[in-house]
């Protein structure tokens, strides 16, 4: 990790000096550590007297960064104050001139949506029900965040989202998706992501982020522009059982050894360790969507006959430990969602698939090895899956684990695109939080919609006060 050591001054224009990595070269070999020093000394008093000690290898990744001196002005990381939170719930919406003919209404009378009511796992307190579903941007550079994430995230801890969890991070470099997948398997990308997670802190949401391996979908191009094949790392894809590519145009897998196994689910403590010190509040396991964990659960992709392999307890082994990992490395008094597939939608074919049953139990051991919150979605896995897609078509699934599995807070997600929508689903308990993802690159300011649609009045950020009128 590059580490900066300051000597402050009392001037509160004085800037501090960072390191940030501009350059990777991939497979590097190995080699001992190299160290370079560089002491700046300006002669204006507005800088500050530093001392660089850069690493030049990262034995951690297998990458190497070059990086250059930036400096920044505490005055840049500051927020007005916030006294109440973008997206909390002020009163019902009024009449402004009311029928003289109809009782008067009052803010007394009317009930609080449920959407807009606060809910509270372990020391998290949310400040309404609606949650950013993580949504791949494909927009970072050997896994760092940027500009652009502060841009993108921020916009809706602005607009009043409760709840924003950040895009799928892989706990491994081979577990991108695509080289510009965000990253958190090195302490580099630690401030990055604080940066942002301040910056949603101050507007009064709550952040988290995805903790993912991609699996057999890994070393892929990115859909927004082609990168050079040297970048893609199409021998080192992995899976729980090779051989067995998620389509034709994709990477073939090779099998994971027990011993890679049992890396990858260290891998994941760490970043979950990591998220903890960028000021995360919560992690969230991606067990969904035919990455890593779904390959491992799902007998379509898990042809394994060691203890990792078979019956569903020997196909879930591998989900439980990093639970239990993760657990152990992220605070005990934050909470773990995990994320997963309520099936593969392929039982028209026949035979063993991943459904919804299989679900039901893997969520009660998860909730016993530490998981608190379950997102639940489905699909992912198989090429031939057909998903009978349309308004909250996977709510069923959220609202089986609800009434199966009690004592986990329950988030239901897919094309729940209206206030009324969302709202009545938590009136019928058919989950505890809602979670969007298209929705809220359509609308980002999605909650402030919901709250009009239901006729109540939320409160905007400070800035965006006038957008009201």
């Amino acid at each position: 990790m590059i580490t900066n050591h300051i000597t402050r001054t009392t001037r509160t224009h004085c800037p501090t000096f960072l390191r940030l990595p501009v350059v990777c070269h991939k497979k590097r070999p190995a080699s001992p550590p190299l160290f370079a020093s560089s002491f700046f000394t300006s002669c204006s008093p507005r800088f500050l007297s530093t001392s660089i000690i850069m690493s030049a290898h990262k034995p951690q990744s297998g990458l190497h960064y070059e990086s250059e001196l930036v400096p920044q002005y505490p005055q840049e990381r500051f927020f007005i104050p916030v006294t109440t939170k973008p997206g909390a719930y002020l009163g019902p919406q009024l009449p402004k001139h009311p029928d003289p003919t109809q009782p008067a209404t009052t803010e007394h009378d009317a009930p609080v949506p449920l959407l807009f009511q606060p809910l509270t796992v372990k020391n998290l307190t949310l400040t309404n029900r609606f949650m950013v579903a993580p949504m791949c941007m494909y927009s970072s550079k050997d896994g760092f965040w940027s500009d652009f994430h502060m841009a993108h995230l921020g916009s809706f801890a602005i607009h009043g989202a409760g709840l924003i969890i950040a895009e799928a991070s892989a706990v491994q470099p081979r577990g991108r998706i695509s080289p510009q997948d965000s990253g958190i398997w090195s302490d580099d990308h630690i401030p990055g992501i604080k940066r942002v997670a301040d910056m949603i802190h101050a507007q009064g949401s709550k952040m988290g982020i995805q903790l993912a391996h991609a699996g057999r979908k890994a070393s892929l191009q990115p859909p927004y522009n082609t990168v050079p094949e040297s970048d893609l790392w199409l021998d080192d894809v992995v899976a729980p059982t090779g051989g067995l590519p998620w389509s034709s145009s994709n990477p073939t897998p090779r099998e994971l050894s027990v011993d890679e196994i049992q890396e990858t689910v260290k891998a994941f403590g760490q970043a979950a360790i990591r998220a903890h010190k960028a000021g995360l509040d919560i992690v969230e396991i991606h067990g969904a969507h035919g990455y890593l964990i779904h390959n491992f659960l799902s007998p379509v992709t898990n042809r394994r006959t060691d203890q990792y392999g078979g019956s569903l307890e020997n196909r879930a082994r591998f989900l439980l430990e990093i639970v239990r990992e993760v657990r152990a490395q992220f605070p005990a008094e934050k909470p773990i969602s995990l994320r997963v597939s309520a099936t593969d939608w392929v039982e028209y074919l026949g035979g063993e698939s991943w459904e919804i049953e299989q679900t039901v139990q893997i969520a009660k051991w998860a909730r016993d090895a530490g998981v608190d919150i379950l997102h639940v979605s489905s699909g992912g896995n198989v090429e031939e899956q057909k998903i009978d897609a349309g308004p909250s078509y996977q709510v069923p699934f959220a609202w089986r684990i609800k009434k199966d599995v009690p004592g986990l807070v329950v988030v239901a997600v897919g094309i729940i695109v209206t206030g009324r929508q969302a709202e009545d689903i938590l009136q019928d308990q058919k989950a505890d939080l809602i979670a969007g993802a298209r929705i809220f690159l359509r609308e980002p300011s999605f909650v402030l919609n919901a709250a009009k649609e239901l006729k109540v009045k939320v409160k905007m950020s400070a800035q965006y006060e006038r957008g009201r009128r």
